[in-house]
């Protein structure tokens, strides 16, 4: 999706109902009347209604009518704070917005706002609105919205947020625009772009603070920009590229930081639109379902973002995936740090720390992936492609780097397609062994008391083929490893020394399957293939290990595993208080002298 799809009526429930229900909020109210053919032009939003029907309110009609011309001195924010009504109807009301070179047109119908206190609205509802728009990207868009209702809408706020600009060099805080939020559904015909809709959607906690430049005026930047930047797009020159895409960013950048979207789901959205074709070939269509997309407190974790039931097809291939999602992800640090380097038209790319470039990590999450795509010459099978979780969770970060991970990678599932040249996939097969079934698992963190880094486990293993799993502890680590110098965290990392490692191999299979293999190779016995392989095991390695009491316990631990593949387990510590470090390794003249300064304990079963 392009910026330009900012320029489609995808967010029509939500501003521009509240910019149709700003119309309200321009003057205040007279006892009980009723007016005729209103109609309030704002430059960019023209807003109409044949009728509007007012009571309990707190001005004359010719008062009233006189605030619909405004002025400078008396802004649209002012107004608003003056509103005062017990109900106010409308069964018709246009809003008209232009953004750039195009022309969005919203009508609502059976508008009801009641309970009205200066410029809050205690409760508001429209039974449904038509949607059109012209001049955009994708050609004519028309759509219908149902019903749309909302409380505790602050009009005053969102006048000034539309309309107003924070003063130089401050920062306005954050304050609730709506407090619930409902929307029962939309369907939209984007043109050659394809169709969507959506089911309902509620959301709660919104909250908006007046930026750098009207929201208006951010808004006709960003269509502006958008359409300038597919212009250089088209030339093929990227140094003018470049210039275009500098104001989008910073326009971009002051949209996030204005609105804080509180939480809420959305439901069954559907999607079909055409890819983007490859030279030569025919439009794609691609067809999208999301069963719910949840925000804030109404995810699992209870904070950040997810998605639920994704599913897509795109010609004979189709996936889905059952969840995807984040908490404590926050890409704040970095929204600042780009906007800081963008207000800087000298900077170097050279002078960038990429470090402060890194969002707050949290934990990420994604479950139940599934692809199923067909086959890639020269392979005749189709190709399915399965992952039940991935997950990674980030504890604090110093400078970016998180100072604890944990990695989850569990039951990734790909197919071994035979290709020219790949003789490894052909042995492969020939064992019998058509797909991988991979786990992994990480869990590390740095202990700042101890300067030390513990490995708490390192798992990797695939499914009826072998099970590695391991642990280890790395010394003299300090808060060096993690600075944006450099060259100071190489040399934190060059000190960092290894004091024990414990690392367990188990067969599950896959000894036997290459046994087997390299003895159909060899046309031999598989007996006389297993007690060659434990004879180099023996021989081997104990001509090149040495005749330390370390180099034999390993060497008749693996010499026993691969005459009887079971389960390994090896243990080595340094001898050393403070570990085994490079430079250790590095005065070595024998690779043999490695045990005289570790301690070795290994064991098969």
């Amino acid at each position: 999706m392009t910026v330009a799809c900012l320029r489609r009526p995808m967010h029509l429930a939500g501003v521009a109902f509240a910019a149709a229900a700003l119309t309200f909020a321009l003057p205040a109210r007279a006892a009980d009347f009723q007016l005729d053919n209103v109609r309030i032009d704002m430059g960019a939003m023209v807003i109409s209604a044949p009728k509007i029907a007012i009571k309990g309110s707190t001005l004359e009609k010719d008062a009233f009518l006189a605030l619909f011309s405004g002025s400078a001195a008396d802004s649209a924010a002012s107004r608003a704070k003056r509103l005062n009504a017990a109900e106010i109807s409308a069964p018709e009301l246009t809003l008209l917005q232009t953004i750039g070179d195009q022309k969005q047109t919203t009508t609502y119908r059976d508008i009801r706002l009641t309970d009205i206190r200066e410029g809050r609205i205690g409760r508001g509802e429209s039974a449904s609105a038509a949607v059109s728009s012209d001049g955009g990207p994708a050609g004519q868009v028309t759509g219908v919205l149902k019903r749309t209702a909302f409380d505790a809408l602050d009009l005053h706020q969102a006048a000034r947020i539309l309309t107003e600009k924070a003063a130089p060099g401050t920062e306005e805080p954050m304050k609730p625009l709506i407090g619930n939020f409902e929307q029962d559904g939309y369907s939209l015909d984007m043109g050659k772009a394809g169709r969507m809709s959506l089911g309902k959607t509620t959301g709660r906690g919104f909250a908006g603070r007046v930026g750098p430049e009207p929201l208006l005026d951010l808004l006709a930047k960003v269509a502006t920009a958008s359409a300038e930047l597919e212009k250089k797009d088209a030339t093929g020159d990227k140094a003018a590229d470049s210039d275009a895409a500098k104001p989008l960013a910073l326009s971009m950048l002051a949209l996030f930081d204005m609105f804080e979207y509180g939480s809420g789901e959305a439901r069954d959205l559907v999607m079909t639109v055409q890819a983007p074709p490859t030279p030569g070939a025919k439009p794609e269509t691609v067809d999208v379902q999301i069963a719910r997309m949840v925000l804030g407190d109404a995810t699992p974790a209870k904070s950040g973002f997810a998605v639920e039931g994704l599913r897509f097809t795109a010609g004979p291939a189709k996936g889905g995936i059952d969840f995807i999602g984040h908490s404590g992800f926050s890409i704040s640090p970095v929204l600042r740090e780009l906007r800081a380097m963008l207000s800087q038209p000298d900077t170097s790319f050279d002078e960038i720390d990429f470090r402060k470039l890194v969002p707050t990590l949290g934990t990420i999450r994604l479950a139940g992936l599934s692809v199923d795509a067909p086959p890639v010459p020269p392979a005749k099978a189709p190709i399915k492609v399965s992952l039940g979780t991935f997950e990674v969770k980030a504890g604090e970060q110093l400078n970016g780097i998180p100072t604890s991970l944990a990695l989850t990678i569990d039951r990734l599932v790909a197919p071994i397609v035979e290709t020219p040249g790949n003789p490894a996939a052909k042995d492969m097969i020939a064992m019998g062994i058509r797909s991988l079934d991979l786990s992994l698992r990480l869990d590390l963190a740095w202990e700042a008391a101890k300067n030390e880094i513990a490995i708490r486990s390192l798992s990797l293993g695939g499914a009826g083929l072998a099970q590695l799993d391991a642990s280890a502890t790395l010394g003299n680590v300090t808060k060096d490893l993690f600075s944006s110098d450099l060259a100071l965290a190489q040399v934190a990392a060059l000190g960092a020394t290894a004091r024990g490692v414990q690392v367990k191999l188990q067969n599950l299979g896959l000894a036997e399957k290459l046994i087997e293999n390299e003895a159909r190779k060899s046309k031999r016995k598989v007996e006389d293939v297993r007690q060659q392989f434990a004879m180099i095991a023996s021989l081997g390695l104990a001509a090149i290990l040495g005749p330390s009491d370390s180099a034999k316990a390993l060497t008749a631990a693996v010499a026993r595993f691969a005459a009887k593949p079971g389960t390994l387990t090896v243990a080595a510590s340094a001898k050393s208080s403070s570990g085994l470090g490079l430079a250790d390794v590095i005065t070595m003249t024998e690779p043999t002298e490695i045990f005289d300064k570790i301690n070795i304990k290994a064991d098969a079963q």
